[in-house]
């Protein structure tokens, strides 16, 4: 295999030529100036050598003078190749000093190699002689042209050098900006994930190879419970700061393979690749990924020096080697979510086909829904609340929906659901307005003047801005008496930005409102809230109610409740009292006041005002 040494001070130039000339049968050496070229040939010479001229160290021309005068040497042909050529006496000079080949940068393949084979094959051409006494002028004369030259080559190089690095630079602008272009276009700005346009791609990508494969892979719809409680509440800063610590989580719920983005607001989205063949053991893959985040999403968050608990919950949709699109797909695994968030959140559901028909049920009673608040639909029952002795102290105001077509609908059917979609907030004001209505009717009956009426306010009613200032001018129209209403708030409820509720409650409580906890004990009981709140009562949930004469944990828990509310010099009230050994045991541990199926149910207004003749008479 020919021997070939090539000198080139640029590491490009000599990976070009010795991948071309290695791919054409040639070994080749390589050689960064004209001195170290010419060490390695004067080791082991070459069948040819190919040079730059401009090199530091040792110059194209200093090699090629020394090349000639080396008797070794001056018989192997010697190509210029070059890109500092300037005038046509530049390689008049090149091969005046005994160059065989003067073969310009860059240059095809095919005209190099055709060049450098017809040096190869003719040979050196000629041999220059050293100079001598008798020719010093035409040496001298070549001495200052030679000079001269380096000079302008040099003066040459210098100006590329310069032209060069401000192209590269403007290369390198050019690349950033396109980069940022480019991640912009794809990757969300806060957590610097792909967006839903890159989502959506590799999905597409994603859906393309399962066909052809006959591995499963998973769309896992990740949603954040109660995130618009904690941007309304607390900001959309405190918000921004939960995301990137969620996104940076997720990240190490996944491989490597798998890709994870931000659909957009609280919504994460991951494409689980290559799960099993078979599609139970694929879903208990998926499963396993799903519970790995459903708990690391669940730990603590540090949040600007706020301690914030966070769930998710999560829909999954397996696919593989099926027709389905992208936004089919998407849709699928949203469906399941919602599932996962009826079920009481913080959960996984897989889906299923029967979910799109329970969805189309919930979208239409959602469009009822606003009929009704339109067309005012809704009516008041009233559960009455009650002493020992059976004098009647106040009512529990419930709401019900009279449909049109479908009749009495339960509140369970439709207050989730008000609450899910922002309709509570306007239904909770339209009971309220009602209640203080109802409230001022009653001043001018004896037997009602003295009532109070205790409102269910949900959480997203309570925590909307607007809500003192609503609830305020309400009061000022009907000029109600003070502490007539009362608020039912949940411990959660409270419990979720005490210090907003404490001063929620306090300007309320100056309009002559009061409050209730509602179903005490099912939550975070304890004392330190209780004494911080301006309460009036606790309500002591039903559940403890119904098993109090059965059980002695219960019992003991109501036994603690009261005990706690009269020492704290709260009023206390048990709901759900449907027997009498429940009323009895309730009087003895001084619970003095009961509501329930015992007294009555819920009655219409009507029915209501009847029963309280009927009590008045009997008593």
């Amino acid at each position: 295999m020919p021997h070939i040494l090539i000198v080139d001070d640029k590491e490009e130039n000599l990976y070009y030529l010795q991948a071309l000339l290695t791919g054409n049968g040639y070994a080749v050496e390589t050689a960064h100036h004209g001195a170290e070229a010419l060490v390695k040939a004067r080791q082991n010479p070459p069948v040819l050598i190919v040079s730059d001229l401009l090199m530091p160290v040792m110059d194209g021309y200093t090699l090629l003078r020394y090349w000639k005068a080396d008797a070794r040497l001056k018989t192997i042909p010697f190509i210029v190749y070059t890109a500092t050529y300037t005038e046509p006496e530049d390689e008049k000079l090149a091969l005046s000093l005994g160059a065989d080949a003067f073969i310009l940068k860059p240059s095809e393949p095919e005209d190099f190699l055709a060049r450098f084979r017809e040096v190869q094959a003719r040979g050196v051409v000629a041999v220059p002689d050293l100079p001598t006494a008798a020719n010093g002028d035409d040496s001298d004369r070549l001495k200052d042209y030679s000079v001269i030259l380096i000079r302008k080559l040099e003066e040459k190089t210098m100006q590329l050098q310069e032209a060069n690095e401000i192209l590269e630079k403007d290369i390198a602008r050019r690349k950033e900006a396109e980069d940022k272009i480019q991640h912009l276009a794809y990757y969300d700005l806060l957590t610097n994930l792909p967006n839903r346009r890159l989502l959506i791609d590799r999905l597409e990508h994603t859906l393309a190879v399962s066909a052809r494969h006959q591995n499963h892979g998973a769309v896992l719809f990740i949603d954040l419970d109660h995130f618009k409680t904690l941007n309304d509440t607390k900001g959309h800063s405190v918000g921004d700061l939960l995301l990137i610590e969620v996104a940076n989580r997720l990240q190490t719920c996944i491989r490597g393979g798998d890709t994870l983005a931000r659909l957009g607001g609280d919504e994460f989205v991951v494409i689980l690749l290559d799960l099993n063949e078979d599609a139970s053991q694929a879903a208990i893959q998926a499963e396993a990924v799903g519970t790995k985040i459903i708990s690391c999403v669940n730990q603590p968050y540090y949040l600007d020096g706020y301690l914030y608990h966070s769930s998710t919950s999560i829909g999954v949709c397996l696919f593989r080697n099926q027709e389905i699109t992208v936004d089919e797909l998407l849709k699928r695994a949203d469906i399941a979510m919602y599932q996962a968030k009826n079920a009481g959140r913080k959960t996984l559901r897989f889906y299923d086909p029967t979910m799109q028909a329970a969805l189309e049920v919930r979208a239409a009673l959602e469009s009822d829904l606003r009929i009704a608040i339109q067309e005012n639909q809704f009516k008041l029952y009233y559960q009455i609340q009650v002493d020992h002795a059976g004098n009647v102290h106040g009512a529990e105001a419930l709401i019900r929906w009279q449909h049109p077509q479908k009749g009495l609908v339960p509140p369970l059917q439709f207050i989730p659901l008000s609450e899910e979609t922002g309709l509570i907030i306007p239904i909770g004001q339209w009971v309220i307005d009602t209640a203080c209505a109802q409230i001022k009717a009653w001043e001018n009956d004896p037997i009602t003047r003295d009532l109070q009426i205790a409102v269910n306010v949900s959480a997203c009613q309570f925590h909307d801005s607007n809500f003192v200032s609503q609830v305020s001018e309400m009061l000022e129209r009907h000029k109600i008496k003070p502490g007539r209403l009362k608020f039912e708030l949940t411990e959660s409820l409270v419990l979720d930005n005490i210090e907003e509720a404490v001063i929620k409650m306090q300007a309320l409580r100056n309009f002559g409102v009061y409050f209730s906890i509602d179903d005490f004990g099912t939550g975070f009981s304890s004392l330190s809230y209780l004494t911080k709140l301006p309460l009036d009562q606790l309500k002591i949930d039903q559940t403890f109610i119904r098993n109090m004469c059965m059980n002695d944990r219960d019992a003991v828990v109501v036994q603690t409740i009261i005990g706690m509310a009269n020492n704290l010099g709260i009023e206390v009230i048990a709901e759900g009292v449907e027997l009498e050994s429940q009323r009895a045991f309730l009087e003895k541990h001084h619970c003095n006041l009961c509501q329930g199926y015992l007294f009555s149910q819920p009655l219409a207004l009507n029915e209501f005002e009847a029963k309280l003749k009927d009590i008045r008479v009997l008593t």
